[in-house]
């Protein structure tokens, strides 16, 4: 949340933070402007100018007469244009699935690149996403020692941009490098390959502070699908 900031982001930020943690559901109707005048003990105008920043950012439509509709749950929605490639794989028909997770928290040492942002521990979180029931992206994500992540979790279920922001880790940018990879044997395995190359991709995440608070390494078998960007203007 943001301190200091005016009454109407405030009353936005907490409604927002509802809807991504599930109090408010996608199909819900949120509370009526009078119920949040008198929940925020604020005046109409700013309840409205808080709907209607959440409405331009994709997570509810404001109805006439009928209310206002949770229409998404996903932190990307303030994030950018672009769409999200496994939300693009889903359109097209595809069935996405995590598998394989593992989570780990590390000890990192100076000389490694992870230590200077996130000190001497981090999490990573390696798993495989599977295409149709074939072994497609093999991902590693490294995320700071300090992000929520429950002992007991199922690691194929874990959202890490959810975890980040349940920790206060509110993202900001993100930065990607696209490279030709030629991976180690295990990931061949994991991806039941043979030989490289592969498509890599490299991404930074950042906070609205400039600091890095996720970095992911992928490796793509673009044999089976090519990595697709889409972005509405």
């Amino acid at each position: 949340m943001n301190k200091g900031a005016p009454l109407y982001i405030t009353v936005m930020e907490v409604i927002k933070e509802k809807i991504i943690n599930g109090v408010y559901k996608i199909g819900d109707l949120i509370p009526t402007e009078i119920e949040l005048e008198k929940e925020f003990d604020v005046s109409k105008i700013t309840i409205r100018k808080a709907i209607e920043m959440l409405e331009s950012d994709g997570y509810v439509v404001k109805r006439s007469g009928k209310g206002t509709t949770v229409i998404s749950n996903s932190i990307f929605n303030k994030l950018s244009k672009g769409e999200s490639f496994s939300s693009i794989l889903n359109k097209e028909g595809f069935q996405v699935r995590k598998e394989k997770t593992e989570i780990e928290k590390v000890d990192l040492e100076p000389q490694n690149e992870m230590y200077k942002h996130f000190g001497d521990k981090c999490y990573k979180i390696k798993r495989v996403y599977y295409l149709d029931g074939k072994p497609y992206i093999h991902f590693i994500h490294y995320v700071p020692s300090s992000t929520m992540i429950e002992e007991n979790t199922d690691g194929n279920d874990l959202s890490v941009y959810m975890a980040l922001y349940k920790s206060g880790l509110y993202i900001n940018k993100f930065h990607d490098e696209f490279f030709i990879d030629y991976p180690s044997l295990a990931v061949l395995e994991e991806l039941n390959l043979t030989e490289g190359p592969l498509l890599g991709r490299k991404r930074k995440t950042f906070n609205d502070k400039g600091e890095v608070i996720e970095i992911s390494i992928a490796e793509y078998n673009t044999k089976i699908h090519n990595y697709i960007i889409n972005y509405y203007v």
